[in-house]
């Protein structure tokens, strides 16, 4: 099933142009490892040029470094696009509660010039935008959907959420086609995270690999829809196959499964006692002073609105992708 799907996508972007805005990141840095694989054309858009190694692949991949704020960067490798993978971003909640003029250079305004150059070259490429689960802010209901109304209430979700009605805003004018993907807790190997307040459960695992008790604040009883990286490449690869029914819509990409973060910290350090015959622990300290309404959430993607054209109900367990995780990391350690 996964192999038929993966050889239609190989049709799909045989001879295709795609650009990836944050190509150094770890999103993008699982993407290009299935890209690769394919007969296209990549232009990777980084701040910091990180290659990877494409000696199994047939793409063509083509670097360029510069910043996602200049305009003439993003009008130069805007030329005979199809596909574009906008996944730049400043992720740390604090920095941009900071820093909000920063933290609006880095997740509105890139969006604001790929649409402007779409709009004055008269551009269509498809452009599939990686947003984030917690524009949505805090709800009542565990399980939330993509009908939920948006009530941010952070600057970082703030920025996410004008950076997705922007590229709404212009597909309702004519000026593009895209979609927002909106991800839950993602997770799973790849290059560690220049962000310690992202990829917890990846930085819990490298942790205990290493022998390292692992902590976990107050009860760890809030729960969190942990979703596979392989399953988020997935979705960011087949959302463009369904644009001309999805375009100008948002989308939620997890697993629909709801896990509470001290029970997924248990599975952790279960799973990597087995692989590394060491005894770790686990212990509860205080929540720290900064500890935001947006970490006590609760929040489960409800896949009834989501399933269709993005995003497969058959999703990695959380035990498989741990599982997969350790693997990756024993071997590159």
């Amino acid at each position: 099933m996964l192999s038929d799907h993966l050889n239609r996508l190989g049709k799909f972007y045989r001879g295709k142009r795609i650009l990836i805005t944050g190509a150094s990141g770890y999103i993008a840095w699982n993407l290009l490892r299935t890209l690769v694989c394919f007969d296209c054309t990549i232009i990777c858009l980084s701040r910091n040029v990180q290659r990877i190694d494409r000696s199994f692949g047939r793409a063509s991949i083509t670097y360029v470094q510069g910043a996602y704020q200049d305009s003439q960067v993003i009008q130069d490798v805007m030329v005979d696009m199809d596909v574009i993978f906008h996944l730049a971003s400043q992720t740390s909640v604090r920095y941009a509660e900071m820093d909000p003029l920063d933290d609006y250079e880095a997740n509105v305004r890139p969006m604001h010039l790929l649409l402007e150059a779409c709009r004055s070259k008269q551009l269509h490429p498809t452009i599939i935008f990686s947003g984030t689960s917690t524009q949505c802010g805090l709800h009542e209901q565990t399980h939330v959907g993509r009908s939920a109304v948006d009530h941010p209430i952070t600057t970082y979700d703030f920025h996410k959420l004008q950076a997705e009605q922007l590229l709404k805003y212009y597909i309702s004018r004519g000026w593009g086609q895209g979609v927002s993907l909106r991800l839950t807790n993602v997770y799973g190997p790849g290059p560690k995270s220049s962000n310690s307040e992202r990829g917890v459960l990846n930085a819990m695992i490298r942790k205990a690999l290493s022998g390292k008790d692992l902590v976990v604040y107050g009860s760890g009883q809030y729960i969190r829809d942990y979703i596979f990286i392989d399953d988020v490449v997935l979705a960011f690869l087949t959302a463009p196959l369904s644009i001309e029914s999805t375009s100008g819509e948002h989308f939620l990409v997890g697993s629909g499964i709801g896990t509470m973060i001290i029970d997924a910290m248990k599975l952790v350090v279960k799973l990597a006692q087995l692989k590394s015959n060491q005894s770790i622990s686990l212990q509860s300290v205080p929540e720290p002073p900064d500890f935001s309404a947006i970490d006590r959430r609760n929040f489960i993607a409800d896949l009834d609105e989501t399933f269709g054209p993005i995003l497969s109900k058959d999703t990695h367990t959380l035990e498989a992708g741990i599982n997969k995780t350790i693997a990756f990391l024993n071997e590159y350690r």
